[in-house]
């Protein structure tokens, strides 16, 4: 089935009238050093609304640059010991970090199931329990574990009832799965605990079916809670540090970033709440130099900056309105 079917005077048409349509070369200024795709907005960001990020470290960085501009950013937030974060990071809202599209919507879909949150935790030792929706490393005791879970269902349902907008940034299709809790995981599964639990982990390379239909459902899931929700999605330019799926990291990325830009496209062109827009491609277009941290993983302050303020520059509503 194709996204579009015109006959051809109307796609000439369509071509001709849209200088973006023609791919830039460098006098265009629109390439190098920094990439700019065009901007089509589906709709409009208030000065005072409340916006939820959900992703990885690339969306951590964008919550910081939304702050910045005056905007409500409920995750911000969200503390944590640092003895719970990932070992090194000094980030305290990493923690809240969501690779996959299915850890995302275990995320959401926990608002709803009335459980406590117990089936996201697995034992790692004496009363040491490990939540394999969380960026971390770290156990914790099982009291703790409930009584964080029950923090993160509060900070998640006031963030998606009260958001106007949910920036979703989409990062990878790696995933782990859970057997004994028929769930995938966020992480990849610790060594050690794989070697205490065997046979109870398995990896998997998601298809593209599967993350079609993981992002569908956390769209739609997030619009029965906040009917008046717009979602912006966009796919992070940040790639993993190592793949587990045989092959070479950089190949096995370029699958990964592939398929979740199709799933992004599918849901934009099929919900008039979602948009999409373009922050991956503005930082895998640009200039090396200008948009990666010399270990080539994560994108420059100032790219994700200039990302931020292009978007808001399109999205936000006119001052004074």
């Amino acid at each position: 089935m194709s996204f579009e079917r015109l006959p051809a005077d109307a796609a000439y048409a369509q071509t001709m009238r849209n200088r973006a349509s023609k791919w830039p070369d460098r006098a265009s200024g629109r390439i190098e050093p920094v990439c700019l795709p065009a901007i089509r907005p589906g709709f409009r960001i208030a000065r005072d609304a409340s916006i939820l990020t959900i992703g990885s470290c690339f969306a951590r960085h964008i919550e910081f640059a939304l702050a910045d501009h005056g905007l409500t950013i409920p995750t911000l937030g969200f503390r944590v010991p640092q003895e719970e974060l990932w070992a090194g990071t000094g980030l305290r809202t990493g923690i809240l970090n969501k690779y996959t599209p299915f850890s995302m919507l275990n995320e959401i879909e926990y608002l709803l199931d009335g459980s406590d949150g117990s089936q996201f935790l697995i034992e790692t030792g004496d009363d040491q329990w490990w939540d394999g929706q969380l960026h971390t490393t770290e156990s914790v005791t099982l009291a703790r574990g409930l009584r964080r879970r029950q923090r993160l269902r509060e900070l998640y349902d006031g963030a998606v009832r009260n958001s106007a907008v949910v920036i979703v940034t989409l990062g990878l299709i790696e995933a782990w799965w859970d057997e004994a809790k028929q769930i995938y995981l966020n992480e990849t599964v610790p060594l050690a605990l794989a070697e205490r639990h065997p046979g109870r982990f398995f990896f998997e390379v998601l298809s593209i079916e599967k993350v079609i239909g993981a992002v569908r459902r956390l769209i739609e899931l997030l619009r029965s809670i906040n009917p008046a929700q717009n979602v912006l999605l966009t796919v992070s330019p940040v790639p993993f540090v190592r793949s587990f799926a045989g092959g070479d990291a950089i190949t096995a990325n370029g699958y990964s970033k592939a398929a979740l830009r199709v799933a992004a496209e599918v849901a934009a062109r099929d919900y008039g709440w979602v948009d999409y827009y373009p922050s991956f491609e503005s930082v895998t277009s640009s200039d090396r130099m200008t948009a990666w941290e010399d270990d080539l993983v994560h994108v420059r302050a100032d790219m994700v900056k200039a990302n931020v303020d292009r978007m808001l520059d399109s999205y936000l509503e006119p001052a004074g309105l």
